[in-house]
């Protein structure tokens, strides 16, 4: 299954960059204010927990004009999936911006990130636009054309791009085996950054993934469901 990209997407300089925090939100929720009358329907603000709101006057203003649902409470349940445009606010996972992502089906997406998580592999894979001059994000780092085409071969392998369908598991450590043997070899960093751009797989798939390859550059064997060690092709 193929994650595909259903959104007009956007990003504003966020916390690790030099711009003034409130400048860097005021431009993202102009922002909305333009993509409501542009795509239709209603904004949505998507923040990693609703508390954060108090953190600044700014947030707490939106939150009189627009909704801001968060992945730890289950408001965002009923909103339609097509409702209108959405901002992420410092999405600090996977997560959060994964839900931020669903909320903008079939409408337009701005991600303002913190310090936390770098966004750069989604700017990647959707090729988001930047709204201030200036200002990029890195590019995932480029791995070798061979440790590439292996990581394609296990994003491909089976279909269902979490690593844990029939053969998937298997297929997966056995790539990730041979990768860890190279002397090119990426960093657990480097290598969940591809996957993440690759809009093959989701952050869980990434992220088990890394775990994997972590694991096994610390030499644990792993097990296929029957129990038997995992050994390269």
């Amino acid at each position: 299954m193929e994650y595909t990209q259903h959104y007009e997407a956007v990003w504003v300089p966020g916390l690790d960059d030099e711009i003034d925090p409130d400048e860097s939100l005021s431009i993202a929720f102009a922002w909305l204010s333009k993509a409501e009358r542009s795509h239709g329907g209603r904004g949505v603000v998507v923040i990693y927990a609703k508390k954060m709101v108090q953190n600044r006057p700014l947030l707490a203003d939106a939150a009189t004009r627009w909704e801001f649902v968060s992945p730890r409470s289950q408001s965002h349940l009923g909103l339609p999936r097509d409702g209108g445009p959405v901002v992420a606010i410092w999405p600090p996972d996977d997560r959060t911006l994964e839900l931020a992502e669903q909320l903008a089906f079939r409408s337009a997406l701005c991600v303002v990130p913190g310090s936390l998580y770098d966004i750069s592999p989604w700017i990647e894979r959707t090729g988001a636009r930047c709204l201030v001059e200036g200002y990029a994000k890195g590019s995932p780092t480029e791995l070798s054309k061979e440790v590439a085409e292996s990581l394609r071969h296990m994003l491909f392998f089976g279909g269902h791009n979490g690593f844990l369908g029939g053969g998937e598991k298997e297929d997966a450590i056995r790539v990730l085996q041979e990768i860890a043997q190279r002397r090119d070899r990426p960093s657990r960093e480097e290598l969940e950054a591809y996957l993440r751009a690759s809009g093959q797989t989701d952050g869980d798939g990434a992220q088990r993934a890394g775990k994997w390859y972590a694991e096994i550059l610390a030499g644990k064997k792993h097990r296929d469901y029957r129990g038997r060690v995992i050994r390269g092709r």
